[in-house]
């Protein structure tokens, strides 16, 4: 689930990232009646869901007729760091995700960083960089592993690349966070917690993706999450 948006006074419009069709939108009627069978929790971002749907081809809204949880979340929906987080990534899934058709790669990782987000009973504080990170690779924008060849690194994120050269434009960092970035490029979601950085370079880290995927995703924006998220996590 990346997002719902009020349809009419009882139903929505549910914006949910899916195995068989990548991104769809579903209208779902009557989730706000007072005998729904469909369960206003259900829709709470990033939780799994199992449907079954009436799926149309070149059709932009989608109807189903079944929605049910694929793994109840027990810590998510009730923790304000992960509740945070979770409203952070999805925000950053639902300018991000725009295919319309199965990548089963990209919905494994996705499934798994909903899992470990879950289930993790560690810090999370350096989870926001490098889910961003991650999520490059499968966006066609992961960065240039190319520090340790690069005299001087720079990181240009126009480019995608460390550069030994000051570029013209400002989208840029150099030493010493490019180094802590480069060998950010290597770590897994599961190594978060292990991840040692500063407050403030995990900031200005965080700060530097999310102009990297405004450089590289026409239309991204400024997301409405950080603010609070970057308050929790401080």
């Amino acid at each position: 689930m990346l997002k719902t948006l009020r349809f009419s006074e009882t139903s929505v419009i549910a914006h949910i990232y899916t195995a068989q069709f990548g991104r769809q939108a579903y209208i779902i009627n009557g989730v706000h009646a007072p005998k729904s069978k469909f369960k206003a929790a259900l829709l709470q971002v990033l939780t799994p869901l199992e449907m079954v749907v009436y799926h149309r081809e070149q059709k932009n809204l989608q109807r189903l007729s079944e929605i049910r949880p694929a793994k109840l979340l027990t810590s998510i929906p009730f923790e304000v760091v992960k509740s945070s987080l979770a409203i952070f990534m999805s925000e950053i899934l639902y300018r991000s995700l725009q295919e319309a058709e199965a990548n089963e790669p990209l919905f494994q990782f996705l499934s798994d960083t909903i899992y470990y987000l879950d289930d993790t009973r560690q810090s999370v504080a350096g989870l926001p960089v490098l889910f961003l990170l991650q999520l490059s690779r499968f966006l066609g924008f992961f960065p240039n592993d190319n520090f340790f060849y690069t005299e001087r690194a720079i990181f240009d994120l126009t480019e995608g690349v460390f550069v030994h050269r000051l570029p013209t434009h400002p989208h840029h960092f150099g030493l010493p966070l490019s180094e802590i970035f480069a060998k950010a490029i290597h770590l897994p979601l599961t190594a978060a917690a292990d991840w040692a950085i500063g407050r403030e370079q995990r900031k200005i880290l965080l700060a530097a993706m999310l102009k990297y995927y405004e450089l590289h995703i026409e239309g991204f924006g400024e997301l409405k999450s950080v603010k609070i998220l970057e308050e929790i996590l401080a």
